[in-house]
């Protein structure tokens, strides 16, 4: 039976998380590409803007409110401006060097991705997408808005949603199958001598389906909001432990992703909603960066075989991110939307979801 595949190839990134980055000069940053928190953690510079570059993607892609781009506002650079080069999407927190971040000098906590508003030191930048990058790069500026460090969020999952075919007249249509794909954290820019692996994160999955009454809505998908996300308490875990690390040579490496696979929906599901927690690895690594275990074997069994291994391997959460796939129609903003500042501080985070037109068959006179 003919059979129409939609992959996802540019998305509104989701949820509440974290991903933090070693480079040159890291920063720590929670959060993701739609709502993220970034601490200027290195000691001795101040930086003079914030940029997020976007691969596979065109400005359309951007979500808006009332005919204009929605970015937020950031409090010392303004809202973030959208320009192409070389055929990648940029947008440019910049205000011609005026305004500053200075190093962050208390002790950095985990902020949920939605807190620095108007702290020092620490900035909060975001936007909604249509569609997921193929790749996504965050820069530091410095005061001449140069390019000056770089920062690492973790990617949301791609998604791919098979539509069957119309069925024969009197035949219920089937379901339609909903994949998604976590990838591993990415590459270092520059590895180190001999360095065949990314650093190694734990992703713990939740899976859960709503109906067209209960569907979550942009602000619903809130690490607080257990009534629409997926949670291990109300849906269960579909994957307690993966060991997610990029082999740095192989693109089809056996921790390189995390593939759920095709999987057919249940009756009334409109949208499909992934919680993806992230955990740090705190095991040892080979000679050539690749996670080891201490006994023979995956860490993901010693895991499973034994829950009180966790201490061996599991470190502190890094970060959650929500996802949701519809599968009844792209994103849609109204017309008008209000934005005081204290809707943005409160919590109208603007999470992970993906929209899908979902094939409707067409009745024959």
């Amino acid at each position: 039976m003919h059979k129409t595949k939609r992959n996802l190839v540019g998305v509104l990134l989701g949820g509440i998380g974290l991903f933090g980055a070693n480079t040159a000069m890291s920063s720590t940053t929670f959060g993701t590409l739609s709502n993220f928190d970034v601490f200027n953690d290195s000691t001795t510079d101040s930086y003079y803007g914030f940029e997020i570059e976007l691969e596979g993607i065109d400005s359309s892609s951007i979500a808006n409110f009332n005919g204009n781009f929605y970015t937020f506002h950031n409090w010392h650079y303004g809202s973030g401006q959208i320009s192409t080069v070389n055929g990648n999407t940029i947008v440019r927190y910049f205000d011609g060097g005026i305004h500053s971040t200075a190093p962050f000098t208390s002790p950095i906590t985990n902020t949920g991705g939605h807190s620095c508003i108007t702290i020092d030191g620490c900035e909060h930048f975001g936007l909604a997408l249509n569609g997921a990058p193929t790749a996504s790069r965050y820069f530091w500026l410095d005061q001449a808005g140069n390019r000056a460090t770089a920062v690492n969020l973790i990617g949301a999952p791609i998604i791919n949603v098979v539509q069957p075919a119309a069925p024969a007249p009197g035949v219920p249509a089937p379901a339609p199958q909903v994949q998604f794909v976590m990838e591993a954290p990415e590459a270092p820019e520059a590895p180190e001598a001999n360095q065949k692996f990314s650093d190694a994160v734990w992703v713990k999955v939740m899976k859960t389906e709503l109906d067209l009454e209960h569907m979550a809505n942009l602000d619903d998908l809130m690490a607080d909001n257990p009534d629409k996300i997926a949670d291990a308490e109300n849906d269960g875990v579909e994957v307690e432990w993966k060991l997610l690390q990029r082999r740095l040579d192989d693109p089809d490496g056996v921790n390189n992703k995390l593939d759920s696979g095709l999987q057919e929906v249940g009756a009334d599901a409109e949208q499909v909603l992934r919680t993806y927690q992230f955990f740090a690895f705190t095991g040892t690594y080979d000679p050539e960066h690749e996670a080891q275990c201490v006994e023979a074997g995956s860490c993901e069994d010693d895991l499973q075989d034994d829950p009180a291994n966790i201490d061996l391997y599991v470190g502190r959460l890094l970060g959650q991110q929500m996802v949701a796939a519809n599968l009844n129609g792209p994103i849609e903003f109204p017309a008008q939307v209000p934005l005081p500042g204290s809707v943005w501080l409160f919590g109208s985070v603007l999470a992970g979801f993906m929209g899908f037109s979902r094939r409707k068959p067409i009745s024959k006179q």
